[in-house]
């Protein structure tokens, strides 16, 4: 028994140290003082950073717009997976269940047919190319998240308390508000963050709905392959895996991860 646990221990180091690996050298890399991306670094300097964050144009607008449309997209994709989730829950009729799986379809599609497809509606109707046809493209994407979570957050809350509740005389507005909000509320902040996450990494279906009229960090580093790789790609890099630590890290935290990792908490 002990051979084995040092053997899982072993194992895990070992898928520790191979996930870290690429961080380190990414890390590293970035600290280049020159404009090719070399490991060990050369010239070490914090330039690269300054220039991705505050000096050079080309990334900050990137950077600015990747903010922009991650926060915003993830903010209306909760919007748009509330009342679907809600009703789901409350009535669970066909309908229902239509709209949930119409709202789940568009994660389902390969990434490129759904950009395709956005790319041709915007067209259409003149929308492409800009920032708010971006927002409710990622938005429209990644509302199958906060579907997920927001339901198994609704289908936690313990049945009892909703009939204390309506024995007390409690309305649904004011049972929603205090009992059903406030329980699911980490799971919707699980469901946002997920979507923020997918949505600042995301490059396929913004490159067709953008139309090169504006860049998203992902978008501008495709734009600099041209260049070779530089240093100010692997700041970009570190940004990515910085906000995706950050985000997970807040879920794992404040969140009901064993349960939105489809673990059986009942019998705990």
């Amino acid at each position: 028994m002990r051979r084995l646990h040092w053997a899982a221990s072993l194992f895990m180091g070992l898928c520790a140290v191979a996930i870290l690996m690429p961080i380190v050298v990414v890390s590293a890399a970035a600290l280049n003082g020159g404009r090719s991306m070399v490991f060990p670094p050369q010239d070490s300097t914090f330039d690269r950073f300054v220039e991705f964050f505050v000096s050079e144009p080309v990334w900050t607008n990137a950077l600015g717009n990747s903010v922009l449309i991650s926060f915003s997209s993830a903010a209306l994709a909760v919007l748009i997976a509330w009342p679907v989730a809600y009703w789901l829950w409350r009535v669970n009729d066909p309908l229902s269940k239509l709209l949930a799986g119409l709202a789940a379809m568009p994660f389902a599609l390969p990434p490129i047919v759904f950009g395709v497809g956005l790319g041709f509606l915007w067209a259409f109707g003149g929308a492409l190319g800009t920032i708010w046809a971006g927002i409710l493209s990622h938005a429209a994407l990644f509302a199958a998240l906060p579907l997920v979570t927001i339901s198994i957050g609704l289908q936690s809350i313990d049945r009892a308390h909703l009939d204390a509740a309506a024995t007390m005389g409690a309305t649904e507005g004011v049972t929603f508000r205090t009992i059903v909000l406030p329980q699911t509320l980490p799971y919707t902040a699980s469901g946002f963050f997920f979507a923020l996450v997918l949505s600042f990494n995301e490059f396929i279906v913004m490159f067709f709905v953008s139309s090169s009229s504006y860049a998203t960090v992902t978008l501008q580093i495709f734009n600099s392959l041209r260049n070779g790789f530089t240093p100010t790609m692997a700041v970009a890099a570190i940004t990515f895996i910085t906000v995706s630590v950050v985000a997970f890290s807040l879920v794992a935290r404040f969140g009901d991860l064993p349960r939105l990792m489809g673990a059986d908490t009942s019998r705990t």
